[in-house]
């Protein structure tokens, strides 16, 4: 067998089983410990797992959840959504059929960190620790340790086409 069809093969079974873990981790029938360990095993980085907690319907990245970093002692509450991929909103592709260029970088979330719910973390971004992340918040910049971040402002930041 011809080894790009094999590795496409694998690539393709690789992302069916990580949907597979992501949609049960999701899921309110799965305990908080469990949602750690199924998220765990979609390639997400847990310091420690015993001591982590992930609310129902938290999404982490489908395409790189390994560039995610969760330190001790955090909780996620339901409806986040944690993204390391994002577009590039300076450069457009010149490829036909794909407008937009991506990028992944790293989320690193350190310890002692909550986050409430329906927030958003994306773009490569650490969220220092001990910070307070409030509920409805969208994150795209760094937050220093012991921040406490609250509100949800959209700003117009420039216009395009």
């Amino acid at each position: 067998m011809n080894k790009e069809i094999e590795s496409k093969r694998e690539y393709g079974l690789r992302r069916v089983i990580n949907k597979i873990l992501q949609a049960i981790a999701r899921s309110t029938l799965v305990t908080i410990k469990m949602r750690v360990v199924l998220q765990s095993m979609r390639g997400v980085n847990f310091k420690n797992i015993s001591n982590t907690q992930i609310g129902d319907n938290v999404g982490f990245d489908g395409i790189y959840p390994h560039n995610i970093y969760i330190g001790d002692r955090c909780g996620i509450a339901a409806g986040t959504r944690i993204l390391t991929h994002f577009i590039d909103t300076e450069r457009l592709s010149e490829h036909p059929d794909h407008h937009f260029r991506y990028y992944q970088g790293k989320v690193i979330i350190e310890d002692d960190v909550f986050i409430g719910m329906n927030c958003v973390i994306a773009k490569p971004v650490t969220i220092g620790k001990g910070a307070i992340i409030g509920a409805n918040v969208v994150i795209t910049k760094d937050v220093p340790a012991g921040a406490v971040m609250v509100g949800a402002k959209a700003i117009n930041i420039k216009q395009v086409g």
